[in-house]
């Protein structure tokens, strides 16, 4: 038989998780641009609601049941949790204002150019290529996560794609539009993004925080950012009258103000937020950070099937292509041939397996061998019990708890 060229990856029914994301994301901005128009919102309640909404994360454990006990490593390591959970809130409000002050930005300077933005888009697709740059590099360095040629091969790929897919929108052109400063905030908001989602991944697997409390501080800083930003706005002693469109902007909100349109539109933003960042923070737990260029993808994609008219039939080739790429950076799809497949996750444990218990296990006497926290490997090589090898994954959640207990029986 001859083999494939392509093969399937790594595959589980948490991978869903990245396109539930995105989808709620695009029917998040769907909502916010069709059904509650952006010049009839208020940035201070939206930020309020936006962080009950990431705080709500807290109930999660609760609905699903999920017990938190610490052990001691996490004990001693957690001495310093304020410490940590300092630089992630420092971390997040670089993040929050690198998205902000480049869209703020942007719309004074096309109101005094007169001409009009588009608010649906996320900027160019050379971004994600050099996002998924930054991400690796920090990964590599932080969470010691090593990279192959097939990442190598894809990446450059994906960025090739991305570029043409730019050069067809014509967005080089619109980059041009705006002025030196707003491209550097923009471009140095890409380097927050993958410090904002490494750190969170940081927390998690090396310091051993549950996702949720890592959610609920996101969460809080946001809350403490909305408080401030009000204290702001309310100090003005101008008013409706000021010089400052953000502060005007937001006393002429409550001008003929529609109750019945405001409470509706606060209750869809604290809907979607709070289920988005349940998924973000589960996607970031399960997955590498770099699982969040799916949604990037996705969400781009279908910004520019909305919004772009002729130019949008030239880059579908190129989408199909780069989305393609991306599957075999993230190693859901492995390509057979050349050797590019044979240092994929699941090949390196595939080879480690047969070192721990020889040649396929027919030659160890090794029972219940963890390969790392997630695979364990059940082996019991008495051929009169005719018992074969089986491998369970199983979830950080569950290998803590069968810790505990060992160590409770102790």
């Amino acid at each position: 038989m001859v083999p494939k060229c392509i093969i399937l990856g790594e595959i589980s029914k948490k991978l869903l998780l990245p396109f539930i994301f995105a989808a709620s994301q695009i029917a998040h901005k769907m909502f916010s641009r069709y059904f509650y128009p952006q010049k009839k919102s208020n940035m201070v309640l939206d930020l309020y609601f936006t962080s009950f909404g990431m705080m709500s994360i807290l109930f999660l454990p609760c609905i699903l049941k999920i017990k938190s006990v610490e052990s001691d490593k996490e004990r001693l390591i957690h001495k310093k949790k304020y410490l940590h959970y300092f630089l992630l809130g420092f971390i997040f409000l670089i993040y929050t204002l690198m998205k902000l002050i480049p869209n703020i930005m942007k719309g004074v300077y096309a109101l005094e150019k007169n001409k009009a933005i588009n608010g649906f888009s996320e900027g160019a697709f050379l971004i994600m290529g050099i996002e998924m740059i930054f991400l690796a590099i920090f990964s590599y360095f932080l969470l010691k996560y090593r990279y192959y040629k097939h990442h190598i091969i894809s990446m450059i790929a994906f960025i090739i794609c991305g570029v043409c897919c730019d050069l067809f929108l014509k967005y080089y052109s619109e980059k041009m539009f705006y002025s030196l400063p707003i491209n550097l905030i923009e471009f140095l908001s890409i380097l927050s993004d993958s410090v904002y989602y490494i750190y969170q991944k940081y927390m998690m697997e090396k310091l051993y925080y549950p996702y949720w409390r890592i959610g609920f501080a996101l969460g809080f800083t946001y809350f403490l950012f909305s408080t401030a930003a009000l204290i702001y706005f309310v100090s003005d002693k101008d008013k409706i009258n000021s010089s400052n469109i953000i502060i005007k902007g937001f006393y002429s909100y409550f001008i003929n103000l529609d109750v019945g349109l405001m409470i509706g539109k606060l209750l869809i933003i604290y809907f979607f937020i709070t289920i988005n960042t349940a998924l973000n923070i589960l996607m970031i737990y399960y997955f590498n950070p770099n699982y969040i260029l799916i949604s990037f993808q996705i969400s781009k994609i279908v910004q520019v099937l909305i919004d772009e008219e002729k130019e949008k039939f030239y880059c579908i080739f190129f989408f199909i292509l780069q989305f393609f790429v991306l599957m075999i950076y993230l190693e859901i799809l492995e390509l057979n041939f050349c050797n590019l497949n044979e240092n994929t996750k699941r090949n390196i444990e595939l080879r480690g397996l047969i070192d721990i218990t020889g040649e396929f296990g027919r030659d160890s006497s090794l029972n219940n061998v963890e390969i790392n926290k997630d695979y364990l490997i059940n082996t019991d090589m008495n051929k009169e019990n005719g018992v074969d090898i089986e491998m369970d994954i199983r979830t950080n959640s569950v290998c803590d708890e069968q810790e505990n207990q060992e160590k409770q029986e102790n």
